[in-house]
């Protein structure tokens, strides 16, 4: 809990407003356990799937690695999401169809820090959880195939738990990617639903600066 609270302060120490009206831009710093990072391709399809999922709600995002913060960059917003476990699939030799999780089961794939009922702009995703959902790809799919459902996957729990930084909030909705849970199965195929106009708006609207009058 101290090393999370270590990396919030850290970067708040460097948040500043824009000074003009434009959409609001949120860093997003990426903290990846280390030689457990995505491969590029991956890390690529996952920026693409969240800046797809919050684009309803008008705010643009600003990738950066944590180790890369200096505590100069100006946003609107910051938040630290940390990937714990192993990230990457490229040399991933695990067996498709073989983990499929049991009947049941409820599995922890993202959460976001809240103290004294305030929701923190920290993040933790859980790779290796998430990366049980390519068990749902078809049989025989390619390195290629992997990587690519590997970062739909990681882009849909980010988008998530970015929801709950952004729109400061603990709860859920009762559909959409906002929900409580999601299926691994839905995790890496067709999205039937991001986030609905409610909570799209209530993104858009946790992190627009206040116009100076």
């Amino acid at each position: 809990m101290a090393a999370c609270a270590g990396a919030t302060v850290l970067l708040l120490s460097g948040q500043t407003l824009p000074k003009d009206n434009s959409s609001p831009s949120v860093g997003v710093f990426m903290d990846f356990d280390r030689d457990s990072a995505p491969g590029a391709d991956s890390l690529e399809v996952m920026k693409k799937e969240v800046e797809e999922l919050l684009k309803p709600s008008g705010v643009s995002l600003n990738w950066r690695l944590a180790k890369e913060n200096n505590g100069n960059q100006a946003f609107a917003g910051l938040v630290v999401v940390k990937f714990k476990g192993k990230c990457r699939v490229e040399g991933w030799n695990s067996p498709q169809g073989t983990d499929f999780g049991s009947l049941g089961e409820v599995t922890r794939l993202g959460a976001t820090q809240v103290s004294g009922g305030k929701v923190l702009p920290y993040s933790e995703v859980e790779c290796d959880q998430i990366q049980k959902a390519l068990a749902y790809l078809p049989p025989g799919a390619g390195q290629k195939e992997r990587q690519r459902a590997m970062g739909v996957a990681l882009g849909r729990v980010v988008a998530h738990e970015l929801y709950h930084v952004l729109a400061s909030t603990t709860g859920h909705a009762a559909r959409g990617l906002a929900k409580a849970s999601q299926s691994l199965e839905d995790l890496i195929g067709p999205m039937q639903t991001g986030f609905d106009a409610r909570d799209s708006r209530a993104i858009g609207e946790g992190f627009t600066p206040t116009p100076k009058k």
